[in-house]
């Protein structure tokens, strides 16, 4: 006897899990947020900057996962040079970098503040979601308290 042929499966629309759309209204007020606190930031003299939502697994510092689960905590592929990349887990790791690669060039103390989505490859609940946004701002090149004083 044979073998019915199965039907193809329909696609069925579906937002994975710990991810949320946002509608008009939402993305108004983050809007109107992210506005007011650049204007805070820019007022106490830091500077934007802007790093890819992307970095070499490697340089994620203690996040780092382990070289035989390259997506424990983060979301990880591998390029076409069979380089470990990940998405961002915060915004950290991606100064560092930035800094590192940069510091002849930076004006010493270097004030930056960064605003972007971040990306966390772990267990979705209640108010925790796997891509969420993050700002962060900070002073580097200074051995004086009051540069953190200045960013509390």
């Amino acid at each position: 006897m044979a073998e019915k042929p199965k039907k193809p499966q329909k696609l069925r629309a579906r937002l994975p899990r710990g991810l949320t759309d946002r509608g008009p209204a939402e993305i108004a007020a983050t809007r109107a947020m992210v506005a007011k606190i650049r204007e805070v930031y820019q007022r106490y003299g830091f500077e934007p900057v802007e790093t890819p939502a992307m970095e070499y697994t490697d340089a994620l510092g203690k996040f780092l996962p382990d070289q035989d689960r390259p997506n424990e905590g983060v979301f990880s592929f591998q390029d076409d040079d069979e380089q470990w990349i990940s998405l961002r887990y915060d915004l950290t790791a991606p100064l560092a970098r930035y800094v590192a690669e940069n510091f002849d060039s930076l004006p010493k103390p270097y004030r930056s503040y960064r605003e972007g989505y971040v990306y966390r490859n772990e267990k979705p609940g209640p108010g925790r979601f796997r891509q969420f946004m993050q700002f962060d701002a900070d002073t580097m090149g200074s051995a004086s308290p009051a540069a953190d004083a200045r960013c509390a």
